[in-house]
């Protein structure tokens, strides 16, 4: 199963990509199965399950991007939000009590909230070792080792903020076609990432869209 497992809609704020294109996209480039991680919200993807759960060709999975205290977490298949500003431990055991799968997004870029550049340990489910935005440098790169050296599953997203640069970084998870296998091939880190830098001209490009949002 390729999956892109962080995926931001316009019900972020800060992504210009709608739902429905975010699904035809998806499907588009053959991804197996996406996630709609809006920043503190599950609008994103509650509307995809609404509008097109059951597809024969595309897993949907629920989830979010959280703020806590300390940083972000991305939760998977969970059933409800999870609410902002709580210390992260206790992020992680609300995630994990609705059945889902807490994941340290970017964990070492400081300026993007990054869990690790504030905190020295934290029991999550698996790590983002391969983000594609910042495919070069420091972050992906010490991600990987604390990831191999506390045997912690690894994860590759996109964290796509326009149509473009999903699918950019996946991850290749073994797994059947539903979210339950899904999480269950992460926790168990059946995982391989792959995957590339967003273009630089697409995130010029992206900047410049939300200063003339914010205009």
């Amino acid at each position: 199963m390729i999956i892109d497992p962080h995926v931001h809609s316009n019900y972020s704020g800060d992504s210009t990509a709608k739902v429905s294109d975010i699904i035809k996209y998806s499907r588009q480039i053959g991804l197996d199965a996406v996630a709609i991680a809006d920043h503190d919200n599950m609008k994103g993807s509650k509307e995809a399950l609404d509008r097109f759960k059951g597809l024969d060709d595309l897993v949907i999975i629920p989830a979010m991007e959280i703020t806590t205290s300390k940083g972000h977490i991305v939760a998977l298949g969970i059933k409800e939000e999870v609410p902002p500003d709580l210390d992260p431990v206790e992020t992680v055991e609300i995630i994990r009590d609705q059945g889902g799968i807490a994941i340290a997004p970017h964990p070492f870029v400081r300026y993007r909230d990054g869990l690790f550049s504030r905190l020295s340990s934290l029991d999550v489910d698996a790590m983002e070792t391969l983000n594609s935005r910042y495919i070069i440098g420091y972050s992906n790169w010490r991600a990987k080792k604390m990831a191999e050296e506390n045997n912690i599953p690894k994860i590759g997203a996109s964290d796509a903020h326009f149509l473009e640069a999903i699918g950019s970084c996946v991850t290749d998870v073994e797994a059947d076609f539903d979210v339950e296998s899904i999480l269950e091939g992460i926790l168990a880190g059946k995982t391989n990432v792959f995957g590339d830098r967003t273009p630089l001209p697409l995130i010029i490009k992206e900047v410049i869209n939300k200063k003339i949002k914010r205009i």
